[in-house]
């Protein structure tokens, strides 16, 4: 099962571009998610977030191996969509016992009459024999997670 999702903001794609790249809102989304940050750096339209992520929720028979929280690299390098948008690649990252788990696809912030339509597409690997594809169903969900705790901060932050 991939990731898809979708949402709309009232605001334009520049405006909600502005946000997903400022500092500040990249740090308040890790502490809505209960993340320990680590690493913070905006670059213009590029972002890379370092992250102490908690495990907490995530299926008992994966809790054991991974701990009370995993490191995380989460990379964004917004660019013009030609269309009056911006789109990003969709990399996250994360090792657990040697293990890789990515999380990968795309991120895009379309024009919309009401403002913008914000879509995230990808899948998730899971580099683990035997539990892969059970592993790669909780990061999926997790990631669904993380994305609605984002739109709920940018809701709120765009009034």
């Amino acid at each position: 099962m991939p990731i898809d999702s979708a949402s709309s903001y009232p605001a334009t794609p520049d405006a909600v571009l502005a946000l997903l790249t400022d500092e500040q809102f990249l740090r308040d989304r890790a502490a809505a998610l209960g993340a320990q940050v680590q690493e913070v750096t905006v670059a213009d339209t590029s972002t890379t977030a370092r992250l102490a992520a908690p495990t907490a929720g995530i299926p008992p028979v994966f809790a054991r191996f991974v701990g009370s929280s995993v490191s995380v690299v989460e990379r964004s390098a917004w660019s013009p969509d030609g269309a009056g948008g911006h789109r990003s690649e969709l990399d996250v990252q994360a090792e657990v016992f040697g293990r890789v788990v990515q999380v990968t696809g795309e991120r895009r912030l379309l024009p919309d009459p009401a403002g913008t339509r914000s879509t995230v597409t990808g899948d998730a690997t899971v580099d683990a024999p035997l539990i892969g594809r059970q592993a790669e169903g909780a990061v999926r969900e997790l990631v669904a997670v993380v994305l609605r705790k984002e739109d709920e901060l940018l809701r709120r932050r765009l009034g």
